[in-house]
């Protein structure tokens, strides 16, 4: 069987906590990155090529990260911004309870958002009998860098998109400048803090000195 040179990882599909399904991403971003011939370039890097050297990407309908996203490669977590609409809010109580961040609040009935504390996990909309609280904008939460080891560390946020076609971009583009400028011996992981380092190195002279 040949060795696609990558992991994907997801939570349950159909899970009814989910703010994003990633069916149809989990299809897409497999047929674009396997055209890639990433375990054979990743021959020319390894020898042998081992579980650790693989790419992860973890993907998860919700912030809830109960696939453990963020101690992978990528991370992708689906998020959806909760709505208030015009319908009255009858002051049932029922987003303030089910909210984990503690992120809203009735002034008396009328729903306040606390935009610092939400994670944008949609719990609050699935459970307003109402529909004072609706589905907002959704999309994915994308993280990078995260891995175990001997080192471990949690993925950093990169940024947030809209749709499925801009995160198997990212995660393509991200992973063949790996394959092309990566070292012998050396992780994506790796790969991605060192070019981090050198683009803050380059932005920290820039700003002491602009002319250079």
């Amino acid at each position: 069987m040949k060795q696609l040179g990558f992991q994907i990882e997801h939570c349950r599909s159909n899970c009814p906590k989910s703010a994003r399904q990633w069916n149809a991403l989990l299809e897409t971003l497999t047929t674009n990155l396997s055209n890639l011939n990433i375990n054979e370039a990743l021959e020319t890097k390894f020898n042998p090529v081992l579980h650790h050297h693989l790419p992860k990407i973890c993907l998860a309908g919700c912030p809830n990260g109960c696939s453990h996203p963020d101690i992978k490669d990528f991370s992708i977590s689906g998020y959806v911004t909760p709505l208030i609409t015009e319908v009255p809010c009858s002051g049932c109580d029922a987003c303030v309870r089910y909210c984990l961040e503690k992120a809203i609040t009735l002034d008396p009935m009328k729903i306040i958002i606390d935009n610092a504390r939400c994670l944008s996990c949609g719990n609050c909309t699935s459970v307003c009998p109402t529909g004072t609280l609706a589905r907002g904008e959704s999309g994915w939460n994308l993280r990078i860098g995260g891995r175990v080891g001997r080192h471990p560390r949690f993925a950093t946020f990169a940024g947030q998109v809209l749709t499925d076609k801009e995160v198997v971009a990212w995660i393509y583009e991200t992973i063949l400048d790996y394959l092309n400028n990566g070292q012998p011996q050396e992780r994506l992981t790796h790969y991605i803090e060192r070019k981090n380092s050198v683009l803050e190195s380059r932005t920290s002279c820039s700003l002491v000195n602009p002319l250079t």
